[in-house]
């Protein structure tokens, strides 16, 4: 088994987050129900599917500040 520490994460997203998101949107919380979060995440990893791109810009982006 693979132990990682708080250092070694870049980015988690949490279901906390979503219900941020849904708040900032004017949407209640009871309207975040298990089968929203579960289209949120497969929409959610369909975004990220060229996650590499994205974190490789991020990294020239960090090299250049």
């Amino acid at each position: 088994m693979i132990r990682v520490s708080d250092q070694d994460i870049i980015f988690i997203l949490t279901k906390e987050d979503v219900l941020e998101c849904a708040r900032m949107k004017g949407i209640p919380e009871e309207a975040i129900t298990d089968d929203v979060l579960r289209m949120v995440r497969k929409g959610v990893e369909s975004g990220l599917e060229c996650w590499s791109e994205v974190v490789m810009t991020a990294i020239d982006f960090a090299l250049k500040s």
